[in-house]
């Protein structure tokens, strides 16, 4: 009995010995220098995060479309028809123009080149795109007109054509009018730090920058495909709530950042011009 219940504890420290190693991007990492996209001016986080919450409007929902259904329906969130194919062959990127919707990424995490994947709602055996960033750097991801899904931190493994849900995800659509609509969610698990904010000039902002993945109950994690031992998901397919990691995530984030459970807090903002800004920092991919 004592053995199984430190297995979990080993599984924990392997992931932080995991994180003392670079990962780089498997495809074309030898040529990254020549290939990426310039990098944007680093986000001051401090900034954001002056402005109070109450300065800005936050929803609990919104006209945010999230996805409600697992893999690759002929239905959206919204419940209409979607408007795009889930695709077997993702778009690789290092950066695209910045000059249309979509989103920038920071890569806050340290420890090397990471992963971001972009999935649409309801497609998630295979992403729509994703891209490879330095430790510090920030590119732009461009999306379509009317988008919806969302972003999640990992590596290759992403590729292989399975659902790999448990991680942080910052959840996200274009409208009909062209604003954008986000959150930051934790109910499908958390695998790192996640903040956004609108490029709007509004001051909106939600998610949070600091690390909690020590420090929760025992009970609270699960193991991701690749491996680390993450935060598990709040909320189980019955909808019932897993407590001790959505209790644990009230006290170490809020309800009013994050989408801890359906019922909480108001976690969703806009931005008028189709455009969020995030910074994803130290997480295991």
């Amino acid at each position: 009995m004592m053995l199984k219940a430190l297995l979990p504890l080993a599984g924990l420290l392997t992931s932080v010995m995991a994180q003392a190693s670079s990962v780089v991007p498997t495809s074309a990492a030898a040529t990254a220098e020549a290939t990426e996209a310039p990098s944007f001016p680093a986000p001051d986080l401090d900034k954001i995060k002056a402005v109070p919450q109450n300065k800005f409007k936050s929803y609990k929902l919104g006209s945010l479309l999230r996805e409600e259904t697992i893999s690759n329906n002929e239905t959206s969130a919204s419940g209409i028809s979607r408007r795009w194919t889930c695709t077997s062959q993702p778009i690789f990127t290092w950066g695209d123009a910045d000059n249309t919707l979509g989103i920038r990424i920071t890569n806050g995490d340290t420890g090397g080149y990471r992963g971001f994947y972009v999935y649409h709602n309801s497609c998630d055996g295979s992403p729509y795109k994703y891209i490879w960033i330095a430790p510090g750097e920030t590119r732009f991801v461009s999306v379509p007109a009317l988008f919806e899904g969302r972003i999640i931190r990992g590596e290759d493994y992403l590729l292989n054509g399975k659902p790999q849900l448990l991680a942080t995800w910052f959840e996200f659509n274009i409208d009909t009018f062209n604003v954008a609509w986000g959150d930051v969610s934790s109910i499908r698990g958390t695998d790192g730090a996640v903040l956004m904010w609108s490029e709007d000039g509004s001051g909106a902002w939600k998610g949070w920058d600091w690390w909690i993945l020590d420090g929760a109950p025992i009970e609270a994690y699960a193991q991701k495909a690749s491996g680390p031992w993450v935060l598990k998901w709040t909320v189980n397919n019955d909808h019932s709530i897993n407590r001790p990691v959505r209790d644990y995530l009230m006290r170490t984030v809020g309800a009013d950042r994050i989408y801890v459970d359906d019922d909480h807090g108001n976690p969703v903002i806009s931005s008028r011009n189709g455009r969020f800004g995030t910074y994803w920092g130290p997480g295991r991919p």
